[in-house]
């Protein structure tokens, strides 16, 4: 949920339905994020606060130490039907909401380093091992923990924990990499040299980001227990609430039931940073929203002095040269386009700015920006420095685009989560109390009359905190992870993409949108996390997808991709969130082409006759003249959801491990699906992957990549030639002809899948080495 849950949304709707029309219109003329804020603290009332307050019932994060004996009743069962992470995830839930110090905390944490090891887990069982016996576990006890911990201490071989050698992710844009800024186009990266189809350009740690709850588990009917317990986990059960590693080991926190971190050093480092100002109102940042929460723990890690640092830069900034693009050899590169030829589009912009029509150039003769000001966030040599705040504090709040309503709402919400953060105790030493003129000394005890709704550092705060909540609205990032949802164990990896987090990385901020882009993204942790200079360790990689000239821009897709969603829909929804109107060269080539091509409404055929199905306005209806078949668009929403009720039906069937029945039932749905679907449509992609899971369960390789190959031709026709989505399907068809036994089929995919996956993920990506072991084993045998 990234805004506020909708019982706070109706209740600040309700505040703004009470102002006058005199009223209304002066804030909506306020152009100073410091008046809104004072505009919605302004009106503050004890009710305010209590409504926040109710509504954080539905997000509980208090400990019950009651329900931790439950947790590890439900994990012991998990533990004898030998699902082994369903237990572990049951008395992580146990840990959690037990008390500090009692028995039961240590029970639970000694029955999951059993199940670490039964998951051949040993190092994360030893360190199991070690907090129950420190916590208290039963004397009488201890002598399973202590042969556990020798069997572990066997296993890994009486080594030593392995040094930590790896290197921090880098936190600027590569050196091919620079920033430039144009009225048209705001600030926006160039590419200083050329780069090279797959080179990573950007690799950045996120300034601040939070876990996105999971949610409620899905009901389903029919559904046996043990499917039950396996989807009653949700993203944060897995999660580092501080670094997003994955982990099937956390440390609670002390104070909540609902933050838990991969290690000590995590804890510890969010409880000084934020969380302990958090802790005690996690349910109404719960009903506030994820941009709200992400705004608040931004503006918690900058601080006073760097937030007034960046207040003062943007009131007299200076100029600073930007790195002037260079080819292959070294020497400089005219970079400036024609007009026209621009992707120009991004929510960091200055809209109806005319066009420079020549750089200007510095006294060293390094290009500055086109009025001679700086570029916000670069140091003195003109690299773009994206560890600093002053970047995340000088992208764009778009005041103007943000409807009256919504920044009424922003600004009623941070003001009262401020006004909630003063009562539950003193803000962090980076925002306490501030020595006044004369040595007087403002406290946080003062009444919400004497206040005026906080004092003067929490104002400070809220105010900090609304501009990036409106800065989110635009340039926050969703943080994506492959998550495995196979059958545990398959031969076959099946995985989807799956939203994590949300968060904010100011030089990935600057890459400009394109339905059609030149780069991708992924996320990771960085290895070397837990240093509290580094701040939150996820990261992001963007690599250039296509062979990128000196002086061309990086750009990258905000989401509606000229492949998936036709022009009109892509400019209205960019239009919507963005501010902009898309005029990137693939809307541009839609637009102005002859035959105007209906992305979203691929062909559908008559199921009496086989033509094709014309669209009209109360439906669809057989080209052919002689046919009297129609279709209504409820008609069609009904059997596409038919379709999927089948295909969901097959997965748990597969679950069971009953893929025959599966087949059966899939089969069925296909056939009803190639009557008036084409191959190229998405659900018969998803039928035909669906088809190749259970054939590759019940061994049948052969069969299972003949179904594949139908997938191949959706996924090709959805996401395109060059996508990761079509190697992460390559690498499935590569894995089906190995284990199938087929050689020479599998050396023909392996490269096509090797080349892809080489353009979007790490070369040390478990796909890419997978790859490289098949293709040196299959060369081997022939």
């Amino acid at each position: 949920m990234d805004l506020p849950c909708l019982e706070w949304h109706e209740h600040v709707e309700q505040k703004w339905n009470q102002l006058s029309i005199d009223q209304k219109k002066a804030f909506s003329n306020l152009s100073e994020i410091d008046d809104i804020f004072a505009f919605g603290q302004s009106l503050l009332n004890r009710t305010d606060v209590q409504v926040l307050c109710g509504l954080s019932e539905g997000f509980q994060v208090q400990k019950k130490p009651q329900n931790a004996g439950k947790f590890r009743e439900q994990g012991n069962l998990s533990f004898k039907a030998r699902d082994y992470t369903a237990a572990v995830l049951n008395y992580s839930k146990g840990v959690c909401h037990a008390a500090q110090g009692e028995e039961e905390f240590s029970l639970c944490l000694a029955n999951r380093s059993a199940a670490l090891f039964h998951l051949c887990l040993y190092q994360e069982c030893l360190q199991d091992i070690s907090r129950a016996l420190d916590r208290g576990y039963p004397s009488h006890l201890q002598q399973k923990l202590l042969d556990r911990k020798a069997q572990c201490l066997k296993r890994l071989g009486q080594r030593a924990e392995e040094k930590d050698n790896v290197k921090s992710i880098s936190t600027c844009a590569s050196p091919a990499v620079a920033p430039h800024f144009s009225p048209s186009k705001g600030r926006h990266l160039l590419a200083a040299k050329d780069i090279a189809a797959g080179e990573v350009v950007l690799e950045e740690r996120a300034f601040g980001c939070v876990l996105i709850s999971g949610g409620a588990p899905i009901a389903r009917p029919g559904k046996d227990k043990y499917q039950e317990v396996r989807d009653g986990f949700k993203m944060e059960d897995q999660h580092c609430h501080h670094c997003l590693r994955q982990t099937l080991n956390p440390v609670p926190c002390q104070g909540c039931s609902y933050a838990r971190y991969c290690g000590e050093r995590c804890q510890q480092e969010a409880w000084e940073g934020h969380h302990h100002l958090e802790c005690p109102v996690g349910g109404e940042l719960g009903a506030a929203g994820v941009l709200a929460h992400l705004a608040l723990r931004v503006a918690l890690r900058a601080g006073l002095a760097e937030v007034q640092k960046a207040r003062d830069s943007e009131a007299h900034p200076s100029t600073i040269p930007v790195l002037e693009p260079t080819n292959e050899n070294g020497s400089k590169k005219d970079f400036k386009k024609e007009k026209g030829d621009e992707e120009d589009n991004h929510g960091d912009e200055l809209s109806n700015v005319p066009e420079v029509s020549q750089q200007r150039m510095g006294t060293g003769g390094a290009p500055e920006s086109w009025n001679g000001g700086r570029i916000q966030g670069c140091d003195p040599s003109g690299r773009y420095l994206s560890d600093s705040y002053l970047c995340v504090h000088h992208l764009l709040p778009h005041l103007s685009g943000h409807e009256p309503g919504l920044r009424f709402l922003c600004a009623v919400t941070m003001a009262t989560l401020c006004l909630r953060l003063g009562e539950v105790g003193p803000l962090p030493a980076a925002w306490g109390e501030q020595t006044r003129t004369g040595g007087e000394r403002v406290g946080q005890s003062q009444s919400l009359e004497e206040s005026g709704g906080g004092t003067a550092d929490l104002s400070m705060l809220g105010a900090t905190a609304l501009r990036h909540m409106l800065q989110l609205r635009c340039n926050a990032q969703a943080v994506t992870m492959l998550k495995d949802k196979g059958v545990p164990g398959s031969a076959v990896q099946s995985i989807q993409e799956v939203r994590v987090a949300t968060a904010i990385f100011p030089t990935l901020s600057l890459l400009n949108h394109s339905c059609s882009p030149n780069t991708s993204v992924s996320f990771g942790t960085d290895p070397a996390s837990g240093r509290s200079e580094a701040g939150d360790s996820v990261t992001v990689t963007v690599r250039a997808t296509q062979a990128v000239s000196a002086g061309q821009e990086l750009l990258h897709c905000y989401g509606p991709h000229y492949s998936r969603i036709p022009v009109r829909e892509r400019q209205r929804l960019l239009q919507e969130q963005y501010f902009f109107l898309c005029q990137c060269t693939a809307c541009c080539q839609e637009l102005g082409s002859e035959v105007k091509v209906q992305v979203a409404t691929p062909e559908l055929h008559c199921v009496q006759c086989g033509s094709a199905l014309q669209c009209g306005e109360d439906g669809y209806f057989c080209s052919r003249s002689s046919c009297d078949f129609r279709l209504s668009r409820a008609d069609l929403a009904h059997r596409l959801q038919d379709l999927r009720a089948q295909m969901d039906q097959a997965e748990r069937l597969i679950e069971r491990d009953r893929p025959d029945d599966a087949l059966r039932r899939l089969q069925t749905a296909s056939g009803q699906a190639s009557r008036f679907l084409p191959e190229t449509h998405p659900l018969r992609g998803e039928l035909a992957d669906m088809s190749a899971r259970a054939h590759a369960t019940m061994g049948d390789w052969r069969q299972a990549a003949a179904q594949l190959r139908g997938s191949v031709t959706a996924i090709r026709a959805q996401y395109g030639e060059d996508s990761v989505e079509l190697g992460r399907q390559l690498f499935k068809l590569a894995q089906l002809h190995f284990n199938g036994g087929e050689p020479q089929p599998a050396l023909s995919v392996i490269p096509k899948a090797r080349r892809l996956l080489s353009l979007h993920c790490s070369p040390s990506c478990e796909e890419l080495e997978e790859l490289r072991a098949m293709e040196v084993c299959l060369q081997g045998a022939l």
